[in-house]
């Protein structure tokens, strides 16, 4: 990289964008909302609608960094965040575990009622126990641990967030969502929010125990507007005090396709090049010299989990649509192709006639795709990739 005419950096300057999965960034792209949504239904109070939310959204499109979010808000208001985990204990560790140490933690131990015992120099007292005390002592339900937590909570309420939805056994669901709706019917201040992969999500509340959760403010966490990419990546970098010149935001945001965890690398590895050329401020060779080492992340964290041990048919219809794609992507103007590239997709038809079969026979293959969330329809007869750059590392893989 070459000397930068620009103001030099200062060493101690800390990378500010946070290309981790999960961890929350300094700007948060196009969430906004929502998120300004959820806390005016906590001061709303109980009955208000975006007190349950289900978001769901592709990998990487920032459902856990969202689910974050929503958790600080909730605790600047004072309210008690639990985290429930989809697993097959998941109603016993709220029950054993997370609840009873958040009543330890806001409630003191209750004084011990006595009524006679002996003492020396004092008296005698003993402690009240009814005979069967112990015989008619209830068990802890999900239902009454809760309505514990809340009647010690003064002022606020409880949070619940659960991830990756489309894991949860259902009876384990069923249980949590019958417990949150007791307490809302009883004008308790608890919400829940919930967040997934879309097919799986779908697929989930089609079963008899989740007609709670179809009531639920459902959010699509689709990719972010060019806008607010843009403005997201200015903003970060800007008051880190090394931001973008134009050219190279306007790269950078091409880059990214809208996609939250792009906005992050593309920004990180943009903002390290400058750091190394001790540049004050990021510029379009600095985005360049991110740009392949960005996409390389995405194949490696992103697009190879997510082939893992597909089936070769399915496979075999990816690899198809990725070339059909790029046939189609170089009869185009290049002002079509460069502009909005994930706007291409493929006839099912042509996918047949590139494998050799019929269109019926692709039926199985297209929806298994679609609810591995690898593909969407794009209009009647229509399929594309819903990850950015898949189809060129498809194309890659078979070079």
């Amino acid at each position: 990289m070459s000397e930068s005419p620009h103001q030099t950096a200062a060493p101690s300057q800390r990378n500010p964008f946070r290309p981790s999965f999960g961890t929350s960034p300094y700007y948060l792209a196009g969430r906004a909302e929502l998120l300004q949504d959820f806390e005016l239904s906590l001061a709303e109070g109980p009955g208000s609608p975006h007190r349950t939310i289900l978001a769901s959204g592709l990998r990487g499109v920032g459902k856990t960094v969202l689910l974050n979010e929503i958790e600080d808000k909730a605790r600047t208001q004072g309210w008690i965040v639990l985290r429930a985990y989809p697993n097959s204990d998941m109603i016993s560790e709220l029950v054993e575990t997370t609840i009873p140490t958040a009543i330890i933690s806001i409630e003191q131990p209750p004084e011990r009622k006595l009524s006679g015992a002996s003492i020396t120099g004092v008296g005698s007292f003993r402690t009240e126990a009814h005979s069967r005390a112990e015989e008619l002592r209830s068990v802890p339900t999900l239902i009454t641990r809760l309505r514990e937590l809340s009647d010690a909570i003064t002022g606020a309420g409880i949070l619940i967030t659960l991830d990756e939805l489309q894991s949860a056994d259902l009876d384990q669901l069923h249980r949590l969502a019958t417990a949150v709706q007791d307490l809302m019917r009883d004008e308790r201040d608890i919400a829940l929010v919930c967040a997934g992969l879309p097919h799986g999500v779908d697929t989930l509340l089609q079963h008899e125990g989740t007609t709670f959760l179809r009531r639920a403010f459902r959010v699509d966490l689709h990719a972010v507007p060019t806008e607010e990419v843009s403005k997201t990546l200015a903003i970060t970098a800007a008051d880190s005090g090394r931001p973008f010149t134009d050219d190279a935001l306007a790269r950078a945001t091409d880059m990214c396709r809208g996609y939250p965890y792009l906005i992050q690398v593309v920004g990180a590895l943009s903002w390290a090049a400058a750091g190394i050329d001790s540049s004050g401020t990021i510029e379009a060779a600095h985005v360049e010299t991110a740009s392949q080492r960005a996409i390389d992340r995405m194949t490696s964290h992103v697009h190879r989990p997510a082939l893992s041990r597909l089936p070769e048919g399915e496979m075999n219809f990816l690899r198809a649509m990725a070339a059909i794609i790029a046939d189609e992507g170089a009869r185009e103007p290049e002002s079509v192709t460069t502009t909005n590239p994930e706007t291409r997709s493929a006839k099912t038809g042509d996918i047949a006639a590139h494998l050799g079969v019929e269109p019926r026979g692709l039926s199985t293959w297209r929806s298994r795709l679609i609810t591995r969330d690898l593909i969407e329809p794009a209009g009647f007869g229509r399929v594309r990739f819903t990850l950015p750059y898949m189809d060129d590392y498809i194309r890659q893989q078979d070079a």
